[in-house]
């Protein structure tokens, strides 16, 4: 109350001073509060590994892919700021993600048990996926097409209908030649017109130019009709599962021969189970290179791998068989970092149920075929 009567009653040249001092102590105090600065993002140091589409590093100074758009959005809602980290191969990876050069590791890395026993723990799986085999495409010339066509598996049918209606042939003569014409004469003749009738009845042609006429002539064409439709039906089967078994081509059929994979993968640990000879690669370029010159006949890797990687070079390899196992791609981290993790998974789980997992499979898997179209 007193200092406001002061206030009041103090003379106008005082009343203005008091009110230039406090302005004076207001602007002292607002300099001294401090002021809200833009917090700087953590910066966190994630590993790689080239695996194209889920991981490309050239020409781009940044990782891209798959996998790095994923990592991308993990960084921006987790307010994080990637420092990237190439290796050469996963064991790499995964040996730098141990030791501690990196707090993460992203590319098309599969969630083993192996994996998670030796320390590590992995995320929810952000791609579904699983081993298949790769071999080269073989190449059809005019040698090779007459080479398939005189194979014994072609050529074993044949050789069956030809027996047989010969057999028959001769049959139809020994029972028809003394008194039906068509049979008549030498035996060269007779015997090749039963052959004939064989050939005719057998195709189900049914001319009729030459027919038995005692019982147990058109005994022996009755059962021959019912035996030539088995004929036919295994003529066909032996065409169609050699062609199944050119065109389909699994692991089960280079059993004992060389198959390669690259070191470190999971690929390799399938393969030693498997009844091959396993051979390993550093590199998948290395691999491709063994298996265009003939030192391995298959490569087994990530079928999603192999997809891109053909999609590119249509012409000369092909995948064969049926995925050979199946796997999950999962984001790894040290066992210690359990909050990281969780936050991980919350953000897979998110983009899983907003679709956001299928507008990136859309747009990189998509991409690699409109581009091997372009080519």
């Amino acid at each position: 109350m007193a200092t406001a009567l002061g206030l009041w009653l103090a003379p106008p040249a005082a009343l203005g001073q008091s009110t230039q001092t406090l302005d004076q102590s207001l602007d002292q105090a607002w300099q001294t509060l401090p002021v809200s600065q833009p917090q700087p993002k953590l910066t966190i140091r994630v590993g790689t590994k080239e695996l194209p589409p889920f991981v490309s590093l050239e020409p781009a100074t940044l990782p891209y892919g798959y996998s790095a758009d994923l990592w991308q959005s993990i960084a921006d809602d987790l307010a994080l700021e990637t420092e990237w980290v190439t290796y050469e191969s996963v064991s790499d990876l995964l040996v730098g993600l141990k030791n501690g050069d990196v707090d993460a590791a992203i590319s098309g890395i599969s969630v083993t048990a192996q994996r998670e026993a030796a320390g590590f723990d992995f995320s929810y799986p952000f791609y579904q996926s699983g081993l298949q085999l790769m071999v080269t495409k073989p190449k059809t010339t005019v040698i090779t097409f007459a080479s398939g066509m005189f194979n014994w598996q072609n050529f074993r049918p044949i050789v069956l209908i030809f027996a047989s209606s010969t057999a028959v042939g001769g049959l139809i003569w020994l029972v028809e030649h003394k008194h039906n014409d068509h049979f008549s004469g030498n035996p060269l003749r007779g015997v090749s017109q039963g052959i004939w009738f064989a050939v005719v009845t057998l195709g189900t042609f049914g001319y009729g130019d030459v027919t038995p006429t005692k019982f147990i002539g058109r005994l022996i064409a009755t059962l021959w009709m019912g035996l030539s439709f088995f004929i036919v039906a295994d003529f066909i089967a032996s065409l169609t599962v050699h062609q199944l078994s050119e065109n389909q081509l699994d692991l089960a059929a280079l059993s004992g021969e060389s198959v390669g994979a690259l070191k470190g993968t999971t690929g390799e640990v399938f393969l030693q189970s498997q009844p091959v000879k396993l051979v390993t690669y550093p590199s998948f370029a290395a691999a491709v290179t063994a298996l265009e010159d003939g030192k391995i006949k298959g490569l087994v890797q990530d079928a999603p791998a192999l997809r891109h990687f053909i999609n590119l070079n249509p012409d000369s390899f092909e995948l064969a068989g049926t995925l050979l196992t199946h796997e999950g791609y999962g984001i790894a981290v040290r066992e210690n970092d359990a909050n990281l993790l969780e936050a991980i998974d919350q953000l897979i789980l998110d983009y899983q149920q907003q679709g956001f997992l299928q507008q990136l499979h859309e747009k990189w898997f998509n991409a690699s075929e409109l581009e091997s179209r372009a080519r």
